[in-house]
């Protein structure tokens, strides 16, 4: 026959095991607050006693998990990270086809070669070898800018 602390420790690894679905970080800490009550009722403390102990003890440990959790998510930095294509932005590039005025060539960064455009209203072909700089993302293609002659070489 199932024990309280058979119960509580089932409960605590449902919880722990739920924390996976769950976006945020909420249910670990209740878990972990069913192990400490499966704890506690091998002493033989009656159940009310359990389940205040796991409710205080989960809302102590989110609130003390939480506070560490946010602060440093505000120290990773600000918004989201960048990732894949859009941690390219910024960097700077080569020209491996020529690109102009609505004529889509390539460029290359990170030993990948990207679609590229360079929007403006002249007749400026950017010749292969030109170094650009990759100032934004249109869909899977760059906008580029050249950059200046003295960072040419």
């Amino acid at each position: 026959m199932l024990q309280a602390w058979h119960i509580w420790l089932i409960v605590g690894f449902l919880l722990a095991l739920s924390e996976i679905l769950v976006p945020g970080f909420f249910l670990l800490p209740f878990g972990v607050a069913a192990g400490i009550s499966a704890a506690v009722s091998l002493t033989g403390i009656g159940v009310v006693w359990q389940l205040t102990i796991f409710v205080l003890g989960g809302a102590l440990l989110v609130f003390l998990t939480r506070r560490f959790f946010v602060r440093a998510d505000r120290s990773s930095g600000e918004g989201e990270a960048k990732t894949n294509i859009e941690a390219l932005v910024g960097k700077s590039a080569v020209v491996t086809q020529p690109v102009a005025y609505e004529r889509r060539g390539y460029v290359k960064v990170g030993g990948e070669e990207w679609g590229a455009v360079y929007p403006h209203d002249d007749d400026t072909v950017l010749e292969v070898g030109t170094r650009v700089r990759l100032k934004d993302l249109d869909g899977i293609k760059f906008i580029i800018e050249p950059l200046p002659k003295e960072k040419q070489e």
